[in-house]
């Protein structure tokens, strides 16, 4: 526990001040976090299946490092995800199964592709409202709904995926998540970085509620993929918590949606 607070006091600032910097840092932070995850991801799944490895690293590391023209050619990135691996699996028959094929563009796409709209959303009007409304969402809820379940949890809620994790941590992870997105609004609205009617700041905690639950969903959803390989974590590179898949898990299934609602809010 001491250990997992340490690493969240450094590491809490450490994202801040890369969210703050901007676009490029972000990119290149993208460039690091990406080519870590995509070597987590294909170490953990490689106890079953045979993924492309070479191949997908630099699927992830090139969207990264040519963000803007990927981004701008979101269609042409997605036709070589899924060509290439194909491609490299006709030319190397019979080495790579249909199932590795898959497992290398889900791959591509779960960690380059979700990660890369986390850019996207900063280079919005009031970006960098969004994106830490993103942190404070995911990460706010895993926070209360670790405490909540420490203190009162008695129902499981997936025994399976996660044992420890219960019905009224998830419950207290949600409404965590929605107290911290209404002092994040009302102090970011003080600030003057934003202005937000009343009703819109409902909206926006509504909008945490239904991310605190994708949140959620995400972090069970890599557990499923642990669970799957036999893996127990990713990685250890953060203490306490385990690699980047492990700490971002929850940030990636929330990422589109965040998108999505920052997208709408900036849509006259």
């Amino acid at each position: 526990m001491l250990v997992r607070t340490l690493t969240g006091l450094i590491g809490v600032p450490l994202v801040l001040w890369i969210v703050i910097s901007g676009s490029l840092v972000m990119q290149i932070s993208g460039i690091v976090l990406g080519a870590i995850a995509i070597m987590e991801y294909f170490r953990a799944i490689s106890l079953v299946y045979k993924p492309i490895k070479v191949l997908g690293f630099f699927l992830v590391v090139g969207f990264f490092a040519f963000l803007p023209f990927c981004m701008e050619y979101y269609s042409m990135y997605i036709s070589l995800v899924l060509l290439l691996p194909l491609i490299c699996g006709v030319l190397t028959y019979p080495k790579y199964t249909i199932t590795d094929i898959a497992a290398t563009i889900f791959g591509v796409i779960y960690i380059g592709l979700l990660f890369g709209l986390i850019v996207s959303i900063r280079n919005f009007d009031n970006g960098l409202f969004w994106v830490i409304l993103l942190f404070v969402c995911t990460w706010g809820s895993d926070t209360c709904a670790y405490f909540v379940g420490r203190a009162f949890g008695k129902v499981k809620l997936a025994p399976e995926l996660s044992p420890k994790k219960t019905v009224e941590g998830s419950i207290g992870g949600v409404v965590g998540a929605s107290v911290f997105t209404l002092i994040y609004c009302l102090v970011m609205i003080k600030l003057g970085y934003v202005s937000f009617t009343v009703v819109q700041i409902f909206i926006i905690v509504l909008v945490a509620c239904f991310a605190a639950v994708l949140s959620q969903i995400g972090d069970l959803a890599a557990s499923s993929i642990k669970r799957n390989v036999g893996a127990k974590d990713f990685g250890k590179i953060f203490p306490g918590h385990g690699g980047v898949l492990d700490r971002f898990d929850s940030v990636l299934l929330t990422t589109p949606f965040i998108f999505v609602i920052s997208y709408l809010f900036n849509t006259p």
